[in-house]
């Protein structure tokens, strides 16, 4: 299935599915604020709805997604920029630890592979996200600054930049993995952002040889973060 998303915000936005331009999803966040009495509020009232509560802390949120008809299918409770609980149908599932086979990540110079539950792997470089199956074959990925051509059923670059919109293909997935690995996308998205901008320092033309090997040894350092970041397993409060 081709997603295209209403906002930047995959946080907060409208997701449709472009064959039909039905909204296909919706996410909202939950983020508390804490008010003068001590008491927690929210910027949504998304929350009001779950059928499960979370009792949230101060470096705590919650992201909902929505089907089309307004039912809750998963939620994304993070801690600080980490994933600590994900719900998913009435499967919970602790974290990124376990969304991914953290054990099989590899964070090679030039891209990185994230092994799924489902056999299928996410692979990042600089300038893309693609999804793979079992065989390594592309069967899906993010195609950004892209417009549909509903004639032709594709999709082509826009002619100008940031013309058009992001598109997740998500392939002929069954309706179950299709879910998973929406809310993978949603996890990958702020960890593509941080990766890249590391990456096109480090790859960018231009820069001098003592930049390059400082920002070299950065990168190496944040990619070892970002492993440790899937590796964690944190229990929601």
């Amino acid at each position: 299935m081709l997603f295209h998303f209403a906002s930047s915000d995959v946080y907060e936005t409208t997701i449709i599915d472009s064959a039909t331009g039905v909204v296909a999803f919706r996410t909202t966040t939950c983020r508390p604020q804490r008010q003068r009495s001590g008491t927690w509020s929210s910027e949504s009232t998304a929350s009001s709805s779950s059928s499960s509560r979370v009792d949230v802390a101060s470096d705590q949120h919650i992201t909902f997604i929505e089907d089309g008809e307004g039912r809750i299918v998963a939620e994304i409770t993070w801690k600080g920029a980490t994933a600590s609980h994900i719900r998913i149908g009435d499967n919970e599932i602790n974290g990124t630890i376990e969304l991914f086979d953290s054990a099989f990540v590899k964070i090679l110079p030039d891209e990185t592979l994230l092994p799924t539950r489902y056999e299928h792997t996410w692979r990042m470089t600089p300038d893309s996200l693609s999804l793979l199956d079992d065989d390594d074959e592309v069967i899906g990925g993010l195609y950004q600054n892209h417009v549909y051509l509903p004639d032709e059923q594709k999709l082509a670059p826009a002619i100008s930049s940031r013309a058009g919109r992001d598109y997740l293909d998500l392939g002929n997935l069954p309706d179950n993995e299709m879910l998973e690995m929406l809310i993978c996308y949603l996890l990958l998205s702020s960890l593509r952002e941080r990766m890249y901008s590391i990456t096109k320092y480090v790859y960018g033309s231009g820069q001098k040889k003592s930049s390059l090997s400082r920002i070299g040894r950065r990168a190496k350092r944040s990619f070892v973060n970002l492993r440790n970041t899937l590796r964690r397993t944190s229990a929601p409060s």
